[in-house]
């Protein structure tokens, strides 16, 4: 029973050390995903290890030190993403000045049969953003457009058609493929009720799996942080980004687009597997940049897909009054469009060959 133990604490000691490595390498980059079950399976070895104290002790000790030593790693990736460090914004928001943003994953797959739409019109968003739409799907969620009559969507005949509902009228609008990957994102600006205009990013990058690395979903994160950064607008990032918001991949892009994660300090909140009641994580996000603050964080119902909806409830305020971050430094910009020119060419040699 010792030896199994030891090997299930090594083996998930090993794989969290494998997430430490800058690679694309998809089952690396998947190491990061799991964490607070990574975390829960260590501290239940960790206590099983002690029974053989007196029988192995120094194994145990070795063997117990080691998966410590791996839980206080775990806690301090997601420390941030506990309600321990503060609240949302004060909901006192002028009406014109709020901008409520709501993401879902539909699956494709999936029946729409209605639940999803029910949804919408509970939440209200000003900007619906939906992933994995297809001409079924777009059938089904018309009868948002009475409501919601600014659209644009693209389908693919895959999983990663996108397409955008927005109560408020929308310009510069395009579908863009960023960072020369095959999946439509949307690339538009959001005219608030005061007439101003921010920047609205709707993407959905591929996820790392066996047949791709992570490189794709990479590049088009840090794209979408350096069309932010290259902007005078405050902007905002919505979709089912593939990633969770510790991954060095969402950090850098973040700090390269000056971008908030309103989940920090608020709470864990998964949004993917909608199927299973253990194996959970956030992958559906709403992030921006200072000039907004949070006012409210909703996970919605499961509607048949394995994402739940995800509202964010945004105010736009004096960027002296929200979040501010730093400039990104030089390194961090180069890095970033290396990045992405290795997938720009990685996506030209798989077209050739």
């Amino acid at each position: 029973m010792f030896g199994l133990i030891g090997v299930a604490g090594l083996s998930l000691v090993i794989a969290n050390l494998l997430s430490l490595i800058p690679s694309d390498i998809w089952w690396i980059r998947i190491t990061d995903f799991p964490r607070l079950q990574s975390a829960a399976a260590l501290a239940l070895l960790a206590l099983a290890a002690a029974c053989f104290l007196g029988r192995y002790r120094y194994a145990s000790m070795a063997l117990i030190a080691l998966m410590l030593a791996t839980l206080i790693y775990h806690a301090a990736v997601l420390l941030p993403y506990t309600p321990l460090q503060g609240a949302l914004a004060d909901s006192a928001c002028p009406s014109d000045k709020r901008l409520a943003v709501m993401v879902a994953n539909v699956r494709l797959s999936n029946d729409p049969d209605g639940r999803l739409i029910e949804q919408v019109r509970r939440y209200q968003p000003d900007v619906f953003v939906v992933l994995e739409v297809n001409d079924q799907w777009l059938d089904a969620l018309a009868p948002l457009e009475q409501s919601m009559p600014h659209t644009v969507h693209r389908t693919t005949g895959s999983y990663f058609g996108i397409a955008l509902y927005s109560r408020l009228p929308l310009h510069s609008t395009e579908i863009r493929y960023l960072a020369g990957q095959d999946t439509p994102q949307i690339v538009t600006e959001v005219e608030l009720r005061t007439g101003e205009r921010v920047d609205f990013l709707g993407i959905h990058p591929r996820p790392p799996h066996p047949s791709q690395s992570a490189l794709g979903r990479d590049a088009i994160l840090l794209k979408a942080g350096l069309l932010l950064h290259d902007s005078d607008r405050p902007g905002v990032v919505a979709g089912d980004l593939n990633a969770t918001p510790w991954e060095r991949a969402v950090t850098h892009m973040r700090e390269i687009g000056r971008l908030v994660d309103p989940r920090a300090g608020y709470g864990f909140l998964p949004t993917y597997d909608a199927q299973s009641w253990w194996m959970r994580w956030p992958l559906d996000h709403v992030f921006y940049e200072a000039g907004f603050d949070a006012l409210e964080l909703i996970r919605g119902e499961a509607f048949g897909s394995d994402h739940f909806p995800y509202v964010a409830r945004l105010c736009r305020v004096e960027q002296s009054e929200s979040e501010t971050r730093n400039r990104p430094d030089e390194d961090t910009l180069q890095n970033a469009r290396d990045t992405i020119e290795r997938a720009r060419n990685q996506d030209t040699t798989a077209a050739s060959s």
